[in-house]
């Protein structure tokens, strides 16, 4: 059971310590030997006494909400004791096959969705929505039709960039005037590495140093080849900076991005039925949150308090009867915060020739990246502070 409860987590982006501390509790629910639990970025190891090892690696991660929600339901179950073993076993193995709610259609579209959503947020200009709703569907398109062939993973972040950069650059950036940087950046949303490198340094800051230093290599590998099939895409066509810009959306914008991001992923991302509201208001927390930090701090910066907001809000609002588990709301919340397209915007003028990618656009990239890591650590840690010592907790762990 914990094997398999173990390696779920770590499929569905849970970052080892948690993983560890959640199968440790569990273990102690069901025996009272000694358990030493290792959970790595693919793979999980756990010891019961002196005796009993178990051993489990994968390679498989998984963007299903409704998968993601469904394990850690079953994970609170086997935390309170309430689920024999054996049945923990088969309903995480039948989360882990869960097929998606929708259709490739439906999920290419819920991409392109997401894409307008993330565009109006990054570069809200009137010209640049149809280069937005475009390049979703071509990079939606790429993402849904590589699945069944594994053997592409590595390569797609290379094939989705060059691809938009040519489109980008041939057919949509001239119109657009926005510069191609911030517009193929949002259709690049599923290939960009920002959940490993956020993953990787709430890890590292938690002490985990091969699991985060791992992660940070593998989400900068994929960034470099993202980087490289743009630079593929520029040398295939050529890049001429556009010289103006056109009109700015108003302020106004940004709430119709909320909604416009959260049905996106709602369909995009399998969320779990009836879970469009509870997935709206985490993205709406964590993306206000991070607007009015931007007015007195740096954008870099700003991600700190989005996510140190949205941690404690997707945890109450889990409590709730009617709504989703705290995963599924806390992984929408930090697609919203956008950390990858930041890095992206910042390292890519790089790879366009422009002259702004100096050791300042850097250092911001990295910032924006540790302050999202940070914001949920400091956010994790004080909400399970305070809340272990409530009274309704301590009543739950005498019941237990």
């Amino acid at each position: 059971m914990l094997r398999e409860i173990g390696i779920a987590l770590i499929e569905v982006s849970q970052p080892t310590p948690i993983v560890e501390s959640r199968l440790r509790t569990i273990a102690a629910r069901y025996t009272s030997l000694p358990v030493r639990v290792v959970a790595l970025p693919t793979m999980v190891m756990i010891q019961i006494g002196d005796d009993i090892y178990q051993i489990e690696g994968s390679t498989r991660s998984s963007l299903q909400l409704d998968a993601a929600g469904r394990i850690d339901a079953i994970a609170s179950l086997a935390d309170a004791g309430a689920i024999s073993p054996s049945a923990a076993v088969t309903a995480v193995q039948k989360a882990r096959r869960l097929p998606p709610r929708f259709g490739v259609p439906a999920r290419i579209a819920g991409y392109a969705i997401t894409t307008l959503g993330f565009g109006m947020i990054i570069n809200p200009t009137w010209a640049s929505l149809p280069a937005y709703l475009f390049l979703g569907l071509v990079v939606g398109g790429i993402v849904q039709l590589s699945r069944p062939l594994p053997s592409l993973s590595p390569v797609l972040p290379t094939l989705a960039a060059m691809t938009v950069t040519v489109l980008a650059n041939t057919f949509v950036d001239a119109t657009a005037h926005d510069g191609l940087l911030r517009v193929i950046s949002p259709a690049l949303v599923a290939t960009l590495p920002g959940m490993s490198l956020t993953i990787g340094a709430m890890e590292l800051a938690s002490s985990q140093i091969v699991s985060g230093s791992s992660r940070l290599v593998y989400g900068l590998s994929q960034l470099a080849m993202l980087l490289f099939g743009v630079a593929i895409g520029l040398h295939i066509v050529g890049y001429k900076e556009s010289p103006t810009e056109s009109a700015v959306m108003g302020e106004w914008s940004l709430y119709v991005a909320i909604v416009v991001v959260s049905v996106g992923l709602y369909i995009y991302l399998s969320a779990p039925t009836g879970s469009l509201i509870w997935i709206m208001a985490a993205v709406a927390v964590a993306t206000l949150a991070q607007s009015a930090a931007s007015t007195v701090m740096s954008n870099s910066h700003a991600g700190f308090v989005g996510a140190f907001v949205a941690v404690p809000f997707a945890l109450l609002a889990s409590r709730v009867k009617t709504s989703p588990p705290g995963i599924v709301m806390l992984l929408a919340a930090f697609w919203s915060l956008v950390p990858g397209a930041l890095s992206f915007v910042s390292v890519g003028q790089a790879a366009a020739g422009g002259g702004g990618a100096d050791v300042g656009s850097l250092a911001a990239t990295g910032a924006a990246i540790l302050s999202i890591a940070l914001g949920t650590l400091v956010g994790w840690s004080i909400f399970y502070t305070i809340d272990s010592r409530m009274p309704w907790s301590q009543s739950f762990a005498e019941q237990g």
